[in-house]
């Protein structure tokens, strides 16, 4: 095998430009430097260096273009990659330095510069400039160093043969390139780049361009691939799908990424994609994911179709709940309306109570309800008949909910499905839940509905001295609120009392529970919302700024939220109680709200808003021209509201749909 060559001027790379015409300047120009280490300092070089000199120096014309350089040589004028100008590489076990140096063109012998780190070492160093004239040193050898190099078929040495007469031989250059270490093939490589013409340097790119493209992500395992997809938020996934047809089909298949983006962004399935998830064997994920992106982004733009339910005329609505097939609403009006939520027909009216319905909360196609009558009734949604009626409240139910058994701390609670109903009587009923499917109809007399109600009443609680005007639950865990100014805290497991929480000066009117912080939350008509300690009883903290009634609270992805009769909301931090923002603008005072970590829908006299949770920045304007709002309602695709319009004095729902516009109905 031929040795190495170690001249860089057998690499013809000291000139600049390639040019018909050579001839010498008084430039300053780079000095390019290739030094090897011996493993003695008196011992010759090895076979790939010039053994017969320690340091050659010798002098190349310049080469001049009579336009401009970088016309035809884009490159010319580039600098020499920082990482390039100095290479550690190892020739035949031998240590080697090659080095890029500028040297001012009236030295006549280049003096070698020496790191410290190499002071001790002994390296032969062969160094090339441009000079006035062509000369070399010989100090160490008579022979001349073209006579070293004369057989490299990449001599930069002029000389007097024609362009016409050369002989190029290729393979012997293409071996010498081969033969030269990776790093100085790249250094190589750079600067005969510089001295290519725009033509050559556009056939290359579009010759190595192609044969450089690889699809990273399509290399990899499926599995690898769809865990790198995991970092990538909705957008990016969507933009990442319509750069070609095989990312598109990957991307689109990876049920196991839009998943985890649904949960990521507590998407909630409807009751059809619900289904779709268990029983559709293509992903559904993505479509989900899809659907609620559009719906959060129309929330934003305001982009809704409006749709008017009537029925209970101008009769106050009490209380609604709603999902994506039907609402349901309870009025002092002694009935109870169900509607199509997607067509407004109002399909049923249920009867039966013999007071005004101020409470109501179904699960499945079981609904529960509590009167002034002071009833609690029992109802199949689909047949819209009352099953059974739960008697034994002395005043009226203020208030209820259904609580079904769920995993908590390793075990179910509570232990089997309940109703909870509170009363202006000052005790709670804890109810067995009756099965619809199991029972048959009961007769509607007062013999029965006692029979009934003793087999169903697991519990009264009696420690209030007034009024039960809200109650919260959570698994085994109860809180009341009551007109007698105090908190209780009860063990549904036990039916006792755990603790008795004083603090309030006036009426308690709203509580909540916070089970990640083991807290509940009251609000009262001293103006005043107290964060509790649901383990130890004590009070954590005191929010103060309302100035009047506060008549609401709720807590949602870690953001509280209190209403008052003081015309605004405040957002609170429920881990410090610091107060985050205070949402002014309603003209009366807050009569409903809900909220989410994206927005606030709150109702007052003249209008129903929407707020920016984080900012507290009104965002729009939903319903305008009413002259009340009694209940406000949301999720991720519909905002109800009971009204009473303005202008025709009637009671109305308004449907307010987000869900319609640029996306399929399904």
């Amino acid at each position: 095998m031929r040795d190495i060559p170690t001249s860089i001027a057998e690499l013809q790379l000291s000139s600049p430009l390639p040019s018909p015409d050579q001839h010498n300047t008084a430039t300053t120009n780079n000095t390019f430097s290739h030094t090897t280490h011996t493993p003695t300092p008196t011992t010759t070089t090895t076979t790939t260096l010039l053994a017969s000199h320690s340091t050659t120096t010798y002098t190349l014309p310049s080469l001049h273009c009579d336009i401009k350089p970088h016309e035809l040589y884009p490159l010319s004028s580039l600098e020499t990659p920082t990482h390039l100008k100095r290479i550690n590489f190892e020739m035949n076990g031998n240590p080697c330095i090659f080095e890029e140096t500028n040297v001012p063109l009236n030295r006549k012998r280049t003096a070698s510069v020496w790191e410290e780190e190499d002071a001790e070492k002994n390296y032969k160093r062969t160094e090339i400039i441009n000079n006035d004239e062509d000369e070399y040193d010989d100090d160490n050898n008579e022979s001349n160093f073209a006579d070293d190099i004369i057989g490299s078929p990449n001599s930069a040495l002029p000389s007097p043969v024609s362009d016409t007469e050369q002989d190029w031989p290729l393979e012997d250059m293409r071996d010498t390139f081969d033969a030269l270490p990776s790093s100085i093939q790249t250094y190589a490589l750079f600067q005969l780049l510089k001295r290519s013409h725009r033509n050559t340097l556009k056939d290359t790119k579009d010759s190595i361009l192609h044969f450089l493209k690889r699809d990273i992500l399509l290399s990899l395992p499926a599995s690898i691939a769809k865990n790198i997809l995991l970092y990538l938020d909705v957008t990016s996934l969507c933009r990442a799908s319509s750069v070609n047809r095989a990312w598109k089909e990957l991307i689109d298949n990876a049920a196991e990424v839009w998943q985890c983006k649904m949960e990521e962004n507590h998407f909630i399935p409807s009751s059809s994609e619900a289904y779709n998830i268990l029983h559709v064997a293509q992903n559904p994920y993505k479509k989900i994911v899809r659907r609620h992106i559009i719906m959060r982004r129309n929330w934003r733009l305001n982009r809704h179709r409006k749709l008017l339910l009537e029925g209970h005329e101008d009769d106050l609505i009490t209380c609604l709940q709603f999902d994506d097939e039907k609402v349901i609403t309870g009025s002092d009006d002694h009935r109870i309306h169900l509607y199509d939520v997607n067509t407004g027909q109002l399909r049923n009216v249920m009867e039966g109570h013999e007071g005004g319905v101020w409470a109501l909360e179904y699960v499945g196609n079981t609904l529960v309800t509590g009167s002034i009558d002071r009833t609690v009734r029992v109802w199949d949604i689909e047949r819209g008949l009352c099953r059974f009626v739960l008697r034994g409240h002395t005043s009226t139910v203020r208030c209820l909910k259904i609580v079904m058994p769920s995993m908590i701390d390793g075990r179910l609670q509570p232990s089997e499905p309940l109703i909870i109903s509170g009363s202006r009587d000052m005790t709670i009923r804890v109810w067995r839940l009756p099965n619809l499917n199991d029972l048959p109809l009961p007769l509607i007399d007062s013999v029965e509905d006692d029979f009934i109600s003793r087999k169903y009443l697991k519990y009264t609680l009696k420690e209030h001295e007034s009024s039960v005007r809200d109650i919260a639950v959570h698994g085994d865990t109860l809180v009341s609120g009551g007109y007698d100014n105090t908190v209780i805290v009860w063990d549904l497991a036990t039916g006792e009392s755990k603790h008795i929480l004083k603090g309030h000066t006036m009426k308690v009117y709203c509580v909540a529970i916070d089970p990640k912080r083991r807290h509940c939350i009251s609000g009262s008509l001293d103006s005043s919302v107290r964060i509790w300690g649901l383990d130890d009883g004590e009070c954590k903290f005191v929010l103060q700024g309302h100035a009047i009634l506060v008549g609401l609270i709720g807590l949602a992805d870690d953001y509280l939220v209190s209403a008052a009769a003081d015309y605004t909301l405040r957002t609170w931090d429920p881990s410090t109680g610091d107060r985050q923002c205070i949402l002014a603008g309603h003209r009366g005072p807050i009569t409903a709200f809900q909220h989410d970590q994206y927005k606030i829908v709150s109702g007052s006299e003249g209008a129903v808003k929407m707020w920016d949770t984080k900012t507290g920045e009104l965002l729009h304007d939903l319903i305008q021209d009413v002259s009340s709002v009694w209940r406000v309602s949301f999720d991720e695709r519909r905002c109800i509201a009971a009204v009473k319009s303005q202008s025709e004095s009637t009671t109305q729902l308004v449907v307010l749909d987000f869900g319609i516009h640029d996306i399929e109905d399904e």
